[in-house]
């Protein structure tokens, strides 16, 4: 699948120095495949309000 070879390109250093890692601060721990419900802005695809936080979040932990 392109995006996960893509993620992975990333995320080896491939493409940027740094990158956060919006994937593992909004996967669900129980079924990684899936969006967090706590993050999910109900169409099971997008962020909502609290992802988009979380988002943040993980850009700071990565530029930092």
């Amino acid at each position: 699948m392109a995006r996960t070879e893509i993620n992975e390109a990333v995320r080896r250093g491939d493409v940027f120095d740094t990158v956060p890692h919006f994937d593992r601060a909004l996967r669900d721990p129980r079924d990684p495949q899936r969006l967090a419900a706590a993050y999910d802005s109900g169409d099971h695809l997008h962020p909502g309000n609290a992802g988009c936080t979380r988002m943040g979040e993980a850009v700071a932990s990565a530029v930092l």
